[in-house]
């Protein structure tokens, strides 16, 4: 491990009441959830995983444990997934320099945010990547790297591992036609599936990205257990928003009742799997949970709104693009500053007090609003709550 003169960022478990609230939260989401007592144990049993997940968590939202910042380290891609918001394909100019990162992870450092993503495009193309990697590291900051999983290497496994680094690594389907015909390179899933088990191999944390779509939902459910099966952690489940690339495949995007069934298929899997399962750009999967628990009480909507975030738009969610421009929400285009320009606390600022000018009716009467919130990104793109009976 490569030492830093920098001061580090905070312990994990600092402070202590941040691990009280923690523990609270792992216990009310499963209580919530209705996840069995055997499978929730077995799940908190991989201490050490649980322990980078939620490194400075206060609450779990739409992009899991809050707060975190996701960086797009490059937007060169060597794929072309017809889902990708980001649009990775070739590099762009004026994305950040080996030093502007650095300054970006010390910034980092200093704030309350000890999580930090290196996504893309694909990471891996980055060629300063693992200079980074051991900075951040250096620094005290819990790492976990977005990718499409093709280029792990036992090599690159090895490495990650040396620095305690996460895999989030993309999958779409466990039939090869499907997972290729959306990422859009022949053979890149069996590259996929030898990337997952190398990450398996070295004993890495790893954790899978499902970007449910219309022609996949079906896959959605056999790719947990798949997970289950070979050792993965936790699971985000992506309601496919149709941006950047995404744009050309709208018909991709599940119709109301295909959303139903979504929610139905992340409940039914979180109540007996082993792992924990995140939706993403889906916030009203809190107000579904609690509301077949047939809890109708303001007042214990209110509490468990402590501790279950809803849509992080402007809270939890920091996203920086790879020229340092910062969004709310990888699927919120409004850039609220840049990097280059500002500082992360001053633009962290601006998110706390980022609100979308249209709102959906719907949320204000709504008992489950403190939970949900809304997904932000969907209603600026004019979509219905999943709840709202056609």
């Amino acid at each position: 491990m490569i030492k830093s003169g920098i001061a580090r960022a905070k312990p994990r478990y600092l402070p202590l009441t941040l691990l009280v609230k923690q523990a609270a939260l792992m216990f009310v989401y499963a209580w919530v959830a209705g996840w069995k007592p055997r499978a929730f144990v077995k799940w908190l049993s991989h201490w050490q995983h649980l322990r980078h997940a939620g490194a400075g968590a206060g609450e779990i939202g739409c992009f899991g444990p809050s707060p975190h910042l996701v960086w797009e380290a490059t937007s060169h891609c060597n794929l072309r997934c017809a889902h990708c918001h980001a649009y990775g394909g070739e590099t762009v100019t004026d994305e950040l320099t080996t030093a502007e990162a650095k300054n970006l992870l010390c910034q980092v450092r200093a704030s309350n945010i000890r999580s930090f993503v290196f996504s893309g495009g694909e990471p891996f193309l980055r060629e300063d990547l693992f200079e980074l990697i051991a900075y951040a590291r250096g620094i005290g900051l819990n790492l976990f790297i977005a990718t499409n999983g093709v280029l792990i290497t036992p090599e690159i496994a090895r490495r990650l591992k040396e620095y305690d680094v996460a895999v989030v690594i993309g999958i779409d389907a466990m039939k090869a036609e499907i997972h290729e015909r959306i990422r859009g390179v022949p053979g890149c899933f069996e590259a996929m599936m030898a990337g997952i088990r190398n990450s398996a191999q070295a004993g890495l944390y790893f954790h899978f990205n499902i970007v449910a779509t219309k022609i996949n939902l079906d896959e959605v459910a056999r790719i947990i257990d798949f997970g289950n099966s070979i050792g993965a952690f936790s699971y985000f489940i992506y309601n496919f928003v149709a941006l950047g690339r995404g744009e050309q495949v709208e018909e991709y995007k599940l119709s109301q009742q295909e959303n139903r069934q979504l929610l139905e298929i992340i409940r039914d899997n979180q109540r007996k799997s082993s792992t924990i399962i995140i939706p993403v750009a889906f916030p009203e999967y809190w107000a579904y949970l609690v509301e077949k628990r047939a809890i109708k009480s303001r007042r214990m909507v209110n509490f468990l709104s402590h501790f279950l975030g809803g849509c992080e738009a402007g809270r939890g969610m920091t996203y920086i693009k790879p020229n340092g421009d910062v969004w709310a929400c990888p699927f919120l285009c409004d850039t609220v500053g840049n990097i280059r320009e500002a500082s992360l606390v001053e633009i962290q600022r601006r998110l706390a007090s980022f609100r979308l000018e249209q709102n959906c009716p719907e949320c204000q009467p709504c008992l489950f609003q403190p939970l949900c919130g809304g997904c932000k990104a969907r209603m600026s793109l004019g979509l219905d709550c999943s709840l709202t009976e056609t």
